[in-house]
């Protein structure tokens, strides 16, 4: 009980580095994550006297030892950089663009997905806004392929979450479609 009452203390300090995480650290290698959260934002966060843990980890703070496991049967490597890579792209507020020369993080998405109904889209196929639509409306995933510089402006509504609630329902316009939003849709991109 002691140590619960303590580590409730300690959570303003941790969520302020865990949602600094969330918030900047996604662009980053390791190295430099490291850098950022515990040679400049620790240190801080101490320096302002926040209560937080000294031993704060983001893989104990932001996910659990069972979520890491799923992620480990659907193929994805268990190292510190790759876990925190399954917390950007599961927990962050954004749409993950995962720029994956080695595949590992295309083969975690499509087997994470693939009892979901999941869609592997690209911007050249003609039909993608329809099957984009349909996967917002219905709550299917998409992962969208060899994404490259520049995204088409017609999926900006969605990227921004340009939401609009009518009569209690969530609501997204794409062109001149009004679509209703599934809570259930996720989208992904990979270069």
């Amino acid at each position: 009980m002691e140590k619960i009452k303590e580590d409730k203390i300690k959570l303003v300090g941790d969520c302020l580095t865990g949602s600094a995480f969330l918030s900047y650290c996604g662009p980053f290698n390791s190295v430099l994550r490291q850098k950022m959260i515990f040679d400049t934002w620790k240190p801080d966060i101490v320096e302002k006297e926040l209560p937080c843990k000294e031993d704060f980890r983001l893989d104990t703070f932001l996910t659990t030892e069972v979520e890491i496991a799923q992620w480990a049967s659907e193929s994805m490597p268990t190292d510190e950089l790759s876990v925190q890579n399954g917390i950007l792209t599961t927990k962050a507020s954004r749409w993950p663009l995962a720029i994956d020369p080695q595949m590992q993080a295309v083969t975690w998405i499509k087997e994470r997905e693939k009892r979901n109904q999941f869609d592997i889209l690209n911007f050249n196929q003609g039909d993608y806004i329809k099957k984009l639509e349909i996967g917002i409306a219905f709550g299917k995933s998409v992962l969208f392929e060899s994404v490259g510089e520049e995204l088409d402006p017609m999926i900006d509504p969605i990227l921004e979450k340009n939401f609009t609630k009518e009569a209690g329902v969530t609501m997204l316009t794409m062109g001149d479609n009004k679509i209703q939003y599934n809570d259930d849709f996720r989208m992904y991109f990979t270069t």
